[in-house]
């Protein structure tokens, strides 16, 4: 790397360069500005190099996901508004007709049925769209982040199947200033894919430490499931990649958004001996109650 920009600085006979490009650290993929100056004493006599690598991946992100927004704003803007005539003219067809044609009646009412029906996914296709793209800011408020994980874990632990769910509760978590409703959304959203990961004898385990030397309060969702593949992990938190038929692939993305107006972090690793790892790093600093 830094070979080859030296080489393009001897040939170009400059001073500074500069190049981005994307290396991989700690298992991610980062995209680093990279800064490379020669450094010369008071005569003038070339001493070495001095190397300045920022990293441009959260600003890059950022950027991402305001075009992203964009795209889901003008997607539901175009598709809602034929949505309504056309669910409008399939029930004033089903009313005026049904029953009235003597040859083909149920394909009459199969087809219209559809209509309706499709009409009614496309909706909620679009609610998707538009809720991505007018994402509340966070209202951030004390509040203990135990009580929230304990809460929406009940949710599901009396109607999941067969699955087991486990929590664990590091009770050192101090008070935090952050957005109940969004965080619960959070933990809902990573729940729901542990759950559909899981097989019906599966576990689904939720944990909450307390970094105490880093002042960072850590959420970890566990599953034993399949595991995601390598490749796909670095894609998760992208606008619209799913790994679901059925998906919009915008529900980590969403996950993605409120953890980064929390000023947190939120990876996916490999869980031993089987499935994954959702990891949330929130900061944790003083609050007043």
């Amino acid at each position: 790397l830094f070979r080859d920009m030296i080489r393009d600085m001897n040939e170009l006979g400059v001073e500074t360069i500069e190049k981005q490009m994307s290396v991989e650290a700690g298992g991610a993929h980062l995209t680093v500005l990279v800064n490379l100056n020669a450094l010369r004493d008071e005569s003038g006599n070339y001493i070495g190099m001095v190397a300045v690598l920022d990293d441009l991946s959260h600003l890059l992100k950022t950027q991402r996901m305001f075009a992203w927004k964009e795209v889901a704003r003008r997607i539901a803007h175009e598709i809602k508004n034929p949505l309504t005539p056309i669910k409008l003219s399939a029930q004033r067809l089903r009313k005026k007709y049904s029953g009235k044609f003597q040859e083909d009646g149920h394909v009459f009412d199969e087809c219209t049925s559809t209509i309706i029906k499709q009409v009614d996914e496309l909706k909620t296709l679009v609610n998707e769209f538009s809720s991505f793209a007018r994402m509340p800011a966070s209202n951030p408020s004390p509040n203990d982040l135990n009580e929230i994980v304990a809460e929406t874990a009940a949710l599901y632990k009396a109607g999941a199947r067969k699955i087991t769910f486990e929590v664990s509760i590091d009770k050192r978590l101090p008070i935090l200033n952050i957005d109940r409703d969004q965080i619960k959304r959070v933990l809902i959203n990573l729940i729901d894919n542990a759950i559909a990961a899981v097989s019906d004898d599966g576990i689904v385990r939720l944990e909450t430490r307390y970094a105490e030397g880093l002042q960072l309060a850590v959420i970890e969702v566990i599953d034993n499931g399949a595991g995601i593949p390598a490749e796909i992990k670095q894609k998760l938190f992208e606008p619209y990649f799913s790994t679901k038929k059925a998906g919009t692939g915008l529900g980590l993305a969403i996950v993605s958004n409120i953890v980064a107006d929390h000023n947190g972090y939120i990876r996916v690793k490999d869980n031993a001996p089987r499935g994954t790892r959702f990891i949330i790093e929130l900061p944790v600093k003083a609050v007043a109650i």
